[in-house]
């Protein structure tokens, strides 16, 4: 169980920096990656900043006397759900039932620390990654949801890497999307008209990375993409597009191996998603204006049932039947032509479909073609009434 923390990044917070880094020896020599603050207001800071995947919480540390139910508070107002342990002292009972009202995820009292931290840090862990799937297919936006579900059924190893690497597809598929949605056009590096109007996986992956290397890249894109890409990760990631090029053309012949190593990276990227992004795509229906704010109804696409109410308030108008990002905190934003949706008369299921290039050599009037974002056996794509202009910006 203990090699299940290669690579686990974690959040240490306590405001014995020595004491904590003695007690965490163990956990970073099983191949965690530590990061240590001394206070609950930078752990927040960093907790909200980027994913985690286990977060050690030392309960008696500012602000105040018990900072660390403070941050346990805060991150559940703050709809952060990482997992937590903490660090339980002696006479503080009361303060460790407290925190595992709050969500906590298990105790460790502070004078065991040293021979229990290890295995309790793996238990919880290994039990987060456990659930991934199910919180995916429960929980993502339609379009990822529709393709983790069906990793989920896949039996064989041959079904298991194809269904994986084509989940791991649409992961970058919609990442992309939410980045060229979010973020001020600005050409590309690297990527050509041709390249976009014929996109591949590979392509998908390297919008992903030149976005992140413009000046204003979008918050809730940059907070997707860390989910699968930590900083300086992308080699994992790009391993994988070049495993699917091998199958695709006959090369490489999946292995448990394949399957067990995307295994890991799904359920991580589900995981750190579920617990650290907290944004919804929905479709909107109908606005009014009460002289102040216009309150937008949108149908909210999450998981594969669905679709589900939600009402926002916002200073800008909507546009009815487009798809919106809807971020947990700010205005929804526009994810057209990017992404659109339709919904069935007789049914009122949602079918969304994602751009994917132009039929035509693309110039300025060339229609955008877009493919079934979910179940394959979904009815064709919509005539599209977006032209190539929208992706014009983006290519050199």
């Amino acid at each position: 169980m203990i090699r299940q923390l290669a690579d686990v990044h974690v959040l240490v917070a306590d405001d014995q920096p020595d004491v904590a880094r003695t007690l965490c020896r163990p956990v970073e020599r099983a191949g965690a990656r530590l990061h240590f603050v001394d206070n609950g207001t930078a752990a927040l800071t960093a907790a909200t900043g980027r994913p985690f995947d286990l977060i050690i919480v030392d309960l008696k540390m500012p602000p105040e006397d018990w900072g660390g139910l403070w941050l346990l508070e805060r991150l559940q107002a703050e709809g952060l759900r990482t997992p937590a342990l903490v660090l339980s002292g002696e006479g503080s009972k009361q303060q460790t039932v407290r925190a595992m009202r709050l969500g906590a995820a298990d105790w460790v009292d502070k004078d065991d620390a040293s021979t229990e931290l290890l295995d309790r840090c793996a238990e919880v862990h290994v039990k987060w990654q456990a659930q991934a799937l199910e919180e995916a297919i429960g929980g993502f936006p339609a379009p990822l949801a529709a393709h983790f579900a069906r990793y989920w059924r896949a039996t064989d190893v041959d079904r298991q890497v194809n269904a994986g690497l084509a989940a791991l597809e649409a992961v970058l598929r919609f990442a992309a999307m939410v980045g060229l949605a979010t973020t001020p056009p600005a050409p590309l590096a690297g990527v050509t008209a041709a390249q976009l109007a014929r996109p591949s996986m590979g392509t998908w992956l390297t919008v992903c990375t030149r976005l992140l290397t413009l000046a204003s890249p979008g918050s809730e894109f940059t907070r997707l993409l860390a989910c699968l890409i930590p900083s300086g990760g992308a080699q994992r990631v790009q391993d994988l597009v070049n495993l699917r090029n091998g199958i695709a053309h006959g090369r490489t012949t999946s292995t448990a191996a394949h399957a067990d190593h995307l295994d890991g990276l799904l359920r991580r990227f589900a995981a750190r998603t579920a617990a650290f992004w907290r944004a919804d795509i929905g479709v909107a229906t109908t606005m009014t204006y009460d002289g102040m704010l216009f309150h937008a109804e949108f149908d909210r696409l999450r998981g594969t049932s669905g679709p589900f109410a939600h009402t926002v308030a916002t200073t800008d108008p909507t546009i009815t039947g487009q798809v919106f990002l809807l971020p947990h905190a700010g205005a929804p934003v526009t994810l057209s032509p990017w992404l659109v949706a339709e919904r069935a008369p007789s049914s009122g299921a949602y079918h969304c479909f994602q751009f994917d290039g132009s039929d035509t050599r693309p110039n300025t009037k060339s229609p955008l073609r877009y493919a079934n974002a979910g179940d394959p056996s979904d009815p064709p794509p919509p005539p599209s009434t977006a032209t190539w202009r929208a992706a014009e910006p983006w290519v050199q």
